[in-house]
């Protein structure tokens, strides 16, 4: 059986790398043997990151420490990687936001949307295009349970991950062809600084990075969508099992039960 270093190519990007799910893959796919470009906006955090994984595992990792909210971002990510070519792109950086709509920020509901929906359609524009001559690449991207069912209280955070979901699923079809594997990843509650920047709790049963990291990478290559966790998965499928006015009422229920900081 191949290796992912071996199936994908030498190089992974990770977006949102230094901390929470991002931070995990980094450290998993040193354990591979990629050579990692790992972006954020904590470039100390980045500098940690770096010097550890790289003393372990001899890889070669470069620093982004880009804004992906920033007018250059995309700029400033190709002048970094150079002519090294991306084989596995982790689409990974994003945020959210629980609390009643009309109380949320407009330009922070505006930012949600770019950083989670608009930067990883660009990211995956740009370098899927030495994936497909080379035959072959691999594309994550960060949904969540979220994805399977509106959800009041996160509604704008619900949305930007049925984007994400959608144009994962969508583009598993579509680049297949060219030995392209493209995963959906739909954790729900997991043990990240997510929680405090979103004003939100982890829920019942919160799952570790470790968990849902590992969920990714068995699922990559053989199938399009996986979603991290027993709890979640029955959360997925039982949304699909009730009339849609109910499922969003039972929806906004649990939101407001489980999730919610006061």
């Amino acid at each position: 059986m191949k290796s992912l270093r071996d199936k994908y190519g030498n190089w992974a990007l990770i977006t949102g790398a230094s901390s929470g799910i991002g931070e995990e893959f980094a450290r998993r796919l040193a354990v591979e043997g990629f050579n990692l470009v790992i972006v954020a906006r904590r470039k100390e955090r980045l500098e940690n990151l770096k010097q550890e994984l790289e003393a372990k595992y001899n890889i070669e990792i470069l620093i982004a420490a880009v804004d992906l909210l920033s007018e250059n971002y995309l700029q400033e990510l190709i002048e970094i990687v150079g002519e090294r070519e991306i084989g596995l792109l982790v689409n990974n950086a994003g945020f959210g936001y629980r609390g009643r709509f009309i109380d949320a920020d407009a330009e922070n509901d505006e930012n949600m949307i770019k950083l989670n929906c608009i930067v990883p359609t660009v990211l995956t524009h740009h370098f899927v295009k030495t994936m497909v001559p080379n035959n072959k690449g691999g594309i994550i991207f960060l949904a969540s349970v979220v994805a399977f069912q509106a959800t009041p209280t996160t509604t704008t955070y619900a949305a930007t991950k049925v984007f994400n979901a959608f144009l994962s699923e969508g583009l598993w079809y579509e680049l297949k062809k060219y030995n392209i594997d493209v995963l959906s990843l739909n954790p729900g509650g997991t043990k990240t600084e997510f929680q405090k920047v979103a004003n939100s709790t982890t829920g019942p049963i919160p799952r570790t990075t470790k968990q849902v990291v590992d969920t990714a990478l068995k699922a990559l290559g053989k199938k399009p969508s996986v979603v991290d966790g027993l709890y979640n998965k029955v959360l997925a499928v039982s949304s699909r099992l009730v009339p849609r006015r109910l499922a969003v009422t039972v929806a906004g229920k649990i939101s407001e039960m489980f999730y919610k900081k006061d």
